[in-house]
């Protein structure tokens, strides 16, 4: 399937006493999640020689699943690619020949409000739980979103700031409720965390790029697969391995110092390029030979929140949210779409991967995925407030046919957005041959994995302009930056109005 490269290992070398090993590599990964996999892939496909360091016993991150008493029980994503076989991840899978299939949605979605569930083929379908006049304000509102230039004050107002200039927010409630089980489900945000211009760039990708779409497999198979085309081109995966520390010398990175967490046996290993995807946070702190523990940075979140002199130079946004697995013996949802939930207390919108690919629970049965935003620092009643949720929409057919699998947390230092949808930070650090990869550097408009696919293309444009012919002619012509995907022709958004396509994109 992937074609064989030649023998490409780590040189070893000793010091004088021939006591101390050091690994020398062309490029070192810190981190085995979607980022750090996807841009070990492409420098491999360079004939460079790569290793990727991740602390887990496996790779994936938040990016691959579990298997849970036959149910393919997901780290992070819900088994969905948000721009589904037209998106960023799936043109770079097939740039790089990983197989993959993806089955896109086949309608715009679904919407719980008023006590039932409303299937919407196309956009225009939310009139049917908005009424005449509150669709007529939905579609003002997409006339000053999208026909016309967000004017600049307007750009950087949050999006419920915005929504109040154009409409009334107490007359209008599902509209509101319509926007905010969008944003907290697809960027994990309430409506006054993410800007307005943030709001417009992403909806217009989420549009013209086409159907979300759920992964055959489920995302572990993606990671699977990618592991494979690393080993295929003969670079090490390094698992249960912790970095200490990254080694500079004269403002340019040299390497890292490791340890097997097995065996305690630490390690040198050398390059003159390191890619990290576990974060600015954690990079910064492996700089300063430090590390970021999960309970230090939920302390701090903790004192943040109620003193407000209390702060962090290297803190950043993130989304933080809670996502529920659910195994059912009916199906609750009637699409490969999503569900939105508009008249919940927490439970913002729901997948039943299951409808797309059946292998993802035991036969009969159905996967269902919720996800809601953290509004509190009490889990215990976040849950709480999840299953009076389910309860509320389903009623005794929750109780009689579902069982709660897993209840997931993401926040601190395991957060699935690491940083918040258009905060994101600058992909290359200050110290020479020192880059960022993954959820934290996502550019503008392109969330979740389509994100993280985004960042590795925009890493790569920067390794090619160290070539200085190559930055000369993309200075005159930015078009011809070769790795950065466009998104397609604002005709495609047209297919929303009215019905969804159904296709499968398959590689």
């Amino acid at each position: 399937m992937y074609k064989q490269a030649p023998p490409r290992v780590g040189d070893l070398s000793e010091d004088a006493s021939g006591a101390h090993t050091t690994k020398h590599f062309d490029a070192i990964i810190i981190g085995a999640g979607l980022g750090g996999l996807l841009s070990a892939a492409h420098l491999l496909q360079r004939g460079k020689r790569v290793v990727v360091v991740e602390r887990l016993p496996h790779s994936g991150g938040r990016f691959t699943a579990k298997n849970f008493h036959g149910v393919q029980v997901s780290t992070g994503a819900v088994h969905m690619v948000p721009f589904g076989s037209s998106g960023v991840l799936s043109h770079m899978l097939r740039r790089l020949n990983v197989p993959h299939r993806l089955y896109d949605a086949d309608v715009f979605g679904s919407f719980h409000v008023h006590g039932r569930q409303y299937r919407s083929r196309g956009l225009l379908g939310v009139a049917q739980f908005l009424g005449p006049r509150q669709f007529f304000w939905f579609i003002r509102l997409g006339y000053l979103m999208f026909f016309r230039q967000l004017p600049p004050e307007e750009r950087r107002l949050p999006f419920d700031l915005w929504l109040e200039r154009h409409i009334n927010v107490e007359r209008n409630p599902q509209l509101v409720a319509f926007f905010a089980s969008i944003s907290r489900f697809a960027l994990s945000l309430e409506l006054n965390q993410v800007s307005t211009a943030e709001v417009v760039r992403t909806t217009k990708n989420m549009f013209r790029f086409g159907a979300p779409a759920i992964v055959e497999g489920g995302c572990g198979e993606i990671t699977h697969q990618l592991e494979k085309l690393v080993e295929t081109y003969n670079g090490e995966i390094m698992l249960s391995t912790e970095v200490l520390s990254i080694v500079q010398e004269q403002g340019s990175v040299s390497g890292v110092r490791i340890k097997n967490k097995a065996t305690g046996e630490e390690q040198s290993l050398q390059a003159s390029l390191v890619v990290s995807d576990i974060g600015p946070r954690a990079t910064n702190g492996l700089l300063q030979h430090r590390r970021i523990k999960q309970a230090d940075v939920l302390k701090q979140k903790y004192a943040e929140d109620h003193t407000a002199n209390v702060t962090a130079s290297d803190d950043v946004q993130e989304a933080v949210g809670l996502k529920v697995h659910i195994l059912s013996d009916v199906s609750l949802i009637p699409h490969k779409g999503i569900m939105y939930c508009l008249d919940t207390k927490r439970i913002a919108g729901m997948v039943q991967p299951t409808n797309s690919d059946p292998s993802l629970a035991p036969a009969g049965k159905h996967l269902l995925i919720s996800h809601q935003v953290i509004q509190s620092n009490n889990v215990e009643e976040e849950r709480g407030l999840a299953l009076a949720d389910l309860r509320s929409m389903f009623g005794e057919t929750f109780d009689k046919h579902c069982q709660i699998l897993t209840m997931g947390t993401y926040r601190g230092e395991w957060p699935v957005n690491r940083v918040a949808q258009g905060e994101d930070v600058q992909p290359q650090l200050d110290v020479q041959g020192l880059y960022l990869v993954g959820d934290a550097v996502k550019p503008s408009g392109y969330l979740m994995v389509e994100g993280v696919a985004q960042s590795v293309n925009n890493f790569l444009d920067l390794l090619d302009d160290l070539d200085q012919e190559q930055a000369a002619v993309r200075k005159t012509d930015p078009r011809l930056r070769r790795n950065v995907m466009s998104p397609p022709s604002r005709l495609n958004a047209l297919r929303w109005l009215w019905k969804a396509p159904g296709n499968s994109g398959k590689s």
